[in-house]
């Protein structure tokens, strides 16, 4: 799946854009370069944040993201005041689907 295809997939649950290869919030050491991350992903999912609506993926090419891992980040910015368990039920449920 490419990025294009992902952001398609996701943008009726909010999301606006899709990073890949680190936080597409920056480095504050090294500006201009993405971000190091200790997870595989994250989202961006408070209305008050830089970035709102914004899955991070350390991955730098689509094709490595597992589809369960896109879909958990992308209930992340739909339901954000979902847990992790109900975040993964979904994406377990959505990934069955594509």
């Amino acid at each position: 799946m490419t990025k294009e295809q992902m952001l398609e997939l996701a943008k009726p649950y909010g999301v606006v854009a899709i990073h890949f290869g680190g936080c597409i919030k920056g480095s504050p050491i090294h500006p201009g370069q993405p971000a190091a991350m200790r997870r595989r992903a994250h989202a961006h999912n408070s209305p008050k944040w830089l970035y709102y609506g914004t899955i991070c993926f350390k991955a730098h090419t689509p094709e490595r993201v597992n589809p369960t891992l896109f879909w958990h980040e992308v209930a992340h910015i739909w339901r954000h005041s979902w847990t992790e368990k109900q975040c993964d039920k979904w994406a377990w449920q959505q990934a069955r689907t594509i």
